[in-house]
């Protein structure tokens, strides 16, 4: 224990208090964040209103949150307990019950009696402890949340049935969430607000992952340690650009370690201890395979010998829920080298896909698949003209607002609103019936997640609906409304798919390609009901048209889209990328949606005349990624091109999807869709 971190050296603690500190093992590294904590905790600890005590530590699975929640009960000395949140969570949950007590002597009498039982949270406020509060984010009722706000205020209370209770001078909570996870909401704005201290939890340095490995296993082979440690990283930021729920963590990493220490093979242990546990999809295994053959780690791990591993009965002491508990683990013998293999689905996947069982629907073609056409009156004509002019002109004001401020404000930019020919229209269709069974098979793994969506929203005993009748509050059957709706009929995604239309698309097949993709995603979206933008830019098309974008697909007016038109793409000139980022983030920002995905198509780095190139330009788009980041737009490059090591810099390792083979772009894409959902 740090004893200048004890933050009440006076304090006694009970027998049982004591027991409750976390006591650290000798494997525990403090982190730059646990000392980061502990001195701001400890600096402001008698400064009134400036007291530090409600942390935030956010981040993925196996980061290491509720091991450093734990080891600031070891540096302040404070008993330790946690409560896990759930999404039904209620009241008495927080507060504590009233339940019945019947002793066998009441029984006879037939009385019984009540007790209240406080819960964790109180006792925890009540006493003075470290309470690590998990997952918030989960909880739908906003009432529980309501509570929680109130009892996190510095001079805070909680009223009890018993009694009122008033929070202890000692008394600090860690609230620990994970991001971007099913059935996690963001975090309630009123309590972020009582957060005095935040953390984003990710993966600890290299050198740090190999000494916590190094000591909690006694596996002293740094080459290996480091070659596993890189793996983790990088299988960690595979899954996070393809949107694979799994993560890989240090939980992970530990006992994958430990198995090669037992004289394991090192690519077989992945398999078990890794890659198992983020996912068992085909698709998404061999996407985090391929990630491992280009990095050469593949070839590395292969290389690696088996160990002969401790003697048996030896204890490993590994948290697996960030918990002290020892595991026993016996040698066993050591299998025979294996080859990092492909999944079953690896080749040639899309043959011998599974029939359908959805019916394609359309309403723009006959039976014979001919354009269906009715003719307008002119009054109709007119009108329908008047309101697209008056959405191009929208379009272009937004677009304009967008870019006010920046090193992109005075460019000159025409927002279009291009429309398809027949011929066009025809292509379209002929791309979409080629692509239709696979975005059929998606759609139908899909659906079950689209109604778990919408119960989750669904609460039960609630009554939701859109007009109130007071006259029917007193009616048996409780019906209040003229119509039961949940709250959120709609998927809580929205997708801006952005297509470089830059001269050097025309090349290699890749501007074909993304009309593919382009089709593929508006059709996938289309039958999930998922809002979707698909825009295309070029720059430099003319000395007034510095900018140029196309709307192909915009939410705004659904009904006046021509998704068709996106056969009309061409690479035309050369690409100002950050201008339309910013464009396309600036809407999804304001969207309504929990996620908000951006996914850009390019075969290169940004350059537009006279000089948005090189290093102004790519650090223009790192300070757009960064400042939609925080507002919650999720970035995604999808590199078909020559510079892919200079767009993989630009957006990170984590948000970069290099697509080798142009044949698989139009999957891709929609199965990263899916994934957000």
């Amino acid at each position: 224990m740090r004893q200048n971190y004890l933050l009440s050296p006076a304090r006694q603690l009970t027998e049982d208090e004591q027991s409750l500190v976390w006591q650290k093992p000798a494997s525990h590294v403090e982190s730059e964040a646990e000392r980061r904590i502990c001195e701001a905790v400890k600096r402001n600890w008698n400064r009134g209103e400036m007291k530090i005590s409600t942390i935030l530590l956010e981040g993925d699975a196996g980061s290491g949150k509720t091991q450093l929640a734990k080891a600031l009960s070891a540096d302040f000395g404070l008993p330790y307990t946690k409560v896990t949140c759930f999404a039904d969570m209620d009241k008495s949950d927080v507060l504590g019950a009233i339940l019945p007590v019947l002793s066998e002597k009441d029984n006879q009498a037939g009385s019984v009696e009540y007790q209240y039982y406080p819960s964790e949270i109180v006792r925890a406020y009540e006493n003075g402890w470290l309470l690590e509060i998990q997952e918030p984010t989960v909880i739908r009722d906003a009432a529980v949340l309501m509570a929680l706000n109130s009892a996190l205020e510095p001079d805070g209370s909680i009223n009890l049935p018993t009694r009122i209770v008033h929070r202890h001078p000692d008394f600090i909570a860690v609230i620990t969430t994970n991001r971007n996870y099913n059935g996690c909401r963001p975090l309630n704005e009123a309590l972020r607000d009582r957060v005095q201290h935040s953390e984003k939890m990710d993966l600890p340095p290299i050198d740090v992952m190999m000494e916590r490995a190094s000591e909690k296993t006694e596996f002293r082979d740094d080459d290996v340690l480091r070659t596993c440690a890189e793996t983790i990283v990088l299988l960690d930021q595979t899954a996070k650009a393809n949107a694979i729920k799994g993560v890989a963590g240090m939980r992970s990493y530990f006992f994958w370690i430990d198995d090669i220490s037992q004289g394991t093979n090192a690519v077989e242990s992945l398999y078990h201890k890794v890659i198992y546990k983020m996912t068992t999809d085909p698709d998404e295994i061999m996407l985090l395979e391929q990630a491992l053959v280009k990095s050469g780690l593949k070839e590395t791990l292969e290389d690696v010998e088996p160990h002969r591993g401790r003697s048996n009965g030896e204890e490993l002491e590994v948290p697996a829920d960030g918990s002290d508990e020892t595991f026993h683990v016996s040698q066993p013998d050591t299998p025979p080298a294996v080859a990092l293999k492909k999944s079953a689905d690896s080749e040639g996947h899309a043959s011998g896909q599974p029939e359908s069982t959805l019916e394609t629907h359309t309403t723009d073609t006959g039976e014979n698949g001919t354009p269906l056409y009715h003719e307008l009156s002119q009054e109709e004509q007119a009108h329908l003209e008047e309101e697209k002019q008056s959405l191009r002109k929208r379009l272009n004001q937004e677009a304009r607002a967008a870019v006010k401020g920046s090193c992109h404000e005075k460019v000159g930019m025409i927002v279009h609103r291009p429309e398809s020919t027949l011929e066009q229209q025809q292509e379209y269709r002929k791309i979409a019936s080629t692509l239709m069974p696979v975005i059929q098979e998606l759609t139908r793994k899909t659906e079950p997640l689209l109604e778990h969506e919408i119960a989750v929203e669904f609460a039960k005993n609630r009554v939701y609906g859109s007009r109130f009748h007071a006259e029917r509050t007193a009616t048996p059957d409780f019906r209040y409304f003229s119509r039961k709706n949940p709250p959120n009929e709609n998927p809580s995604l929205a997708v801006a798919l952005r297509v470089d239309q830059s001269a050097s698309m025309n090349a290699f097949g890749r501007l074909e390609a993304a009309k593919e993709a382009a089709v593929a995603v508006c059709e996938f979206c289309e039958a999930c009901g998922i809002p979707t933008l698909i825009y295309g830019d070029t720059a430099d098309r003319s000395p007034r048209e510095k900018m140029s974008m196309y709307a192909y697909l915009d939410w705004e007016k659904p009904a006046l889209n021509d998704k068709c038109a996106i056969m009309s793409m061409q690479g035309i000139s050369n690409n100002r990328d950050g201008m339309a980022l910013r464009v396309l983030s600036e809407k999804l920002a304001k969207a309504p949606q929990t996620t908000k995905l951006l996914i850009s198509l390019s075969d290169g780095q940004p350059k537009a005349m006279p000089d948005y190139s090189g290093k102004l330009a790519a650090e223009d788009m790192k300070q757009i990624i960064k400042e939609y980041g925080r507002k919650g737009v999720i970035f995604l490059a999808a590199a078909i091109g020559q510079d892919k090591d200079a767009i993989c810099e630009i957006y990170g390792q984590e948000h970069f999807i290099d697509i080798s083979d142009l044949k698989q772009l139009p999957m891709r894409l929609v199965q990263i869709i899916a994934r957000y959902l």
